[in-house]
């Protein structure tokens, strides 16, 4: 989904020595990226990212139009956005995917144990929000993207943090296992 398409181009080196990197999305980028699909950002945060890219060496003009548009004007500067992405090689990716992208970010931190659980379940739910979890379910409230127990554990009224978290890491692992190699 976020794959390279085009050859690397080569770095381009000027006279001040400046190296100007390629975009090689990180992690952090594409959850960025899936977050702007989603719904999750607004003009202050292209514009951050902008900002960021360019002080890093990452040469585009379409930066550069957001940065001049600044964050005032939503659709040109996520026009620049987007086509910086683009013209990276980078396909946006669409809703779907940007969820599956958003759900294995925030579930492999919960299964790797170094976070808490519950609120990054909660901060899951939160990235997702715009999703229909009740859409194409089979019998549960999330089952449509494999979350219904984790779901199911984070809205228990009758269980402590403690058996909450710990449900919600045990399903995670399970999750893990049932999709590391879907989407």
């Amino acid at each position: 989904m976020f794959g390279n398409t085009k050859a690397s181009t080569p770095k381009i080196q000027k006279n001040t020595a400046l190296v100007l990197q390629d975009f090689e999305p990180s992690m952090e980028d594409r959850i960025f990226i899936a977050k702007y699909v989603v719904g999750k950002l607004n003009t202050e945060d292209l514009v951050q990212f902008a900002d960021q890219k360019l002080t890093d060496g990452v040469y585009s003009e379409h930066l550069l139009n957001i940065m001049d548009d600044g964050p005032e004007h939503w659709n040109p500067v996520s026009e620049y956005f987007e086509s910086f992405v683009e013209e990276k090689g980078y396909a946006v990716p669409s809703f779907e995917q940007a969820v599956w992208v958003l759900l294995r970010y925030h579930i492999l931190l919960i299964s790797q144990g170094n976070v808490s659980p519950s609120k990054q379940f909660r901060q899951l739910l939160d990235d997702i929000e715009s999703f229909d979890l009740h859409k194409g379910i089979k019998k549960y409230v999330g089952d449509n993207i494999g979350i219904e127990n984790m779901y199911g554990w984070y809205h228990s009224d009758c269980s402590t943090i403690e058996e909450t978290d710990s449900g919600i890491f045990n399903e995670s692992l399970d999750w893990v296992e049932k999709f590391k190699n879907e989407h």
